[in-house]
């Protein structure tokens, strides 16, 4: 074994860690928003904290052994690596707002003061599957790049195009969830 296979083995396994932390943010918000409880949404709100150190890890590490092996390969002098690390870069301001909106639902969830409209509120609030939605969709535009690595005018198509997706499919979902589920305030335990 070389040590650029070792290194793309990271790099593979980085990407699924990216992939794994997106998934499970889709179950927990998808849990969050059918939520009908109080010990419910504190549930599903209690798995969330994990998922922020796994996703910024996996990150660092794809964005570290994805330098490396396109410097060794002299990958820098085309389009595709810097399209797809200005797509991560795109990734890291979406997933910072997130954080932090995940975080106030956490805390409104240990309140004992919170109103039930407060918290149905920010379970509903559309910039989390909008987020969600558009940080898939580019990460798949990545994994498309990375595997045809297409020329600086098919990558930007490539990348537009999945971002397009990704509008699309939270304008889809986005009636399906119109009408918020209540939240029952006596059971708050």
């Amino acid at each position: 074994m070389t040590i650029y296979s070792a290194i793309l083995f990271v790099h593979v396994v980085s990407a699924l860690g990216i992939f794994s932390a997106l998934s499970l943010e889709t179950v927990t918000l998808s849990r969050l928003r059918q939520t009908t409880t109080f010990i419910e949404a504190r549930r599903w709100v209690s798995f969330a904290p994990q998922l922020p150190p796994m996703a910024i890890g996996s990150l660092l590490l794809l964005l570290l052994s994805g330098g490396y092996m396109t410097a060794q390969i002299g990958g820098w002098s085309v389009a595709w690596p810097k399209v797809s690390l200005a797509a991560l870069v795109l990734i890291a301001p979406l997933a910072a707002v997130t954080g932090r909106r995940m975080r106030a639902i956490r805390l409104a969830c240990a309140s004992a003061n919170v109103a039930e409209s407060e918290l149905i509120a920010r379970l509903q609030d559309p910039f989390l599957k909008f987020s969600l939605n558009i940080r898939i969709a580019l990460a798949l535009g990545i994994v498309l790049l990375m595997t045809g690595k297409p020329e600086l005018a098919q990558c930007l198509e490539i990348i537009a195009g999945f971002v397009i997706l990704g509008f699309a499919s939270t304008l889809a979902f986005w009636r399906r969830n119109a009408v918020p589920p209540a939240i029952h305030a006596g059971s708050r335990q």
